[in-house]
């Protein structure tokens, strides 16, 4: 009996360096497989819809700024949607999913049932699209049952699959740390790319003034129409300084910087004394700040 194929995108590394287009052209190939099948506690997802990250990008490339060791060949990206195919039961433990079921991913196949924060432990080598683990941009994904979450009514799956990683990364930046967001508090972000637009829409839907930062005025006003109270110009030097302007001199509770070394120091001066940064990307490169620790010491500002 003839086995059974499926289609897949791999990875076949062939060299080490910046992200460009033409790297993942080398370096991505549509690829004939075996089609997986479910071992006991597990789902078969006939997948619909993937979405793109910035961290795919990088293991797409082999970009030398991504840390995590990269099997090859590797099926990349970490967010999608399908439908359950079929379901291996585990003995004595009956499956919360049937076929039919439209489902979502966990990124890392702790992550439905960690507590939130610091108790947290995620190991990178077991996230989806990265380290020894294929992802989803293929059309059919064996997961644990555990590690695939129901879809929201309502959504197409070209929605559903866009919530894993911007929408998980957002929440966690301002619920799941320290200081959890509340009411009234100003909160930064950078940007409108996804996990910056997540960051607004949840924050704003928890009742915290928002301020935006974008390099364009269009983007800025739809910030606004999305529920931002402010929008700044990200390439004012001096951005910081006007947030300070905005709250009175005192600065804001939280500031959310995806764009790392080059901002980091701003988005600190941007915080108010006890207040909290959370740097949850590197988009600006790499840099060195002298000034970094006495900022955040004296400052008796938290990061994570």
């Amino acid at each position: 009996m003839a086995t059974k194929t499926s289609l897949a995108y791999r990875i076949h590394l062939h060299e080490r360096g910046p992200a460009s287009a033409d790297r993942i052209k080398r370096n991505l190939k549509l690829d004939e497989v075996p089609k997986p099948h479910p071992q006991a506690g597990q789902v078969l997802v006939r997948m619909r819809a993937a979405a793109l990250n910035y961290r795919d990008l990088l293991v797409a490339t082999n970009d030398e700024s991504y840390k995590g060791h990269t099997i090859t060949p590797l099926v990349p990206l970490a967010d999608g949607a399908g439908t359950v195919e079929s379901v291996s039961e585990a003995p004595g433990s009956p499956s919360k999913w049937k076929p039919g079921d439209r489902v979502t991913f966990a990124a890392g196949s702790t992550w439905t049932s960690a507590e939130p924060g610091m108790d947290a432990e995620l190991d990178t080598t077991k996230m989806l699209g990265g380290g020894d683990m294929d992802g989803l941009l293929r059309q059919y994904v064996v997961a644990d049952e555990d590690a695939v979450v129901r879809a929201p009514e309502g959504l197409s799956f070209e929605e559903a699959a866009a919530l894993g990683g911007a929408y998980a990364t957002a929440w966690n930046a301002l619920f799941g740390w320290y200081r959890p967001l509340k009411e009234g508090d100003v909160v930064v972000t950078q940007g409108t790319r996804g996990v910056s637009t997540a960051v607004l829409q949840i924050a704003a839907a928890a009742g915290a003034k928002v301020i935006v930062l974008s390099s364009s005025p269009e983007k800025l006003e739809v910030a606004k129409q999305l529920g931002a109270a402010h929008g700044l110009d990200s390439k004012d030097p001096e951005w910081d300084t006007k947030v300070l302007e905005l709250t009175a001199g005192r600065g804001a509770d939280h500031v959310v910087d995806v764009v790392g070394a080059s901002t980091i120091l701003r988005s600190l001066r941007a915080t108010r004394k006890g207040g909290f940064v959370s740097a949850v990307g590197f988009l600006g490169g790499s840099e060195n700040h002298d000034d970094l620790i006495p900022e955040i010491v004296f400052g008796a500002k938290t990061g994570m």
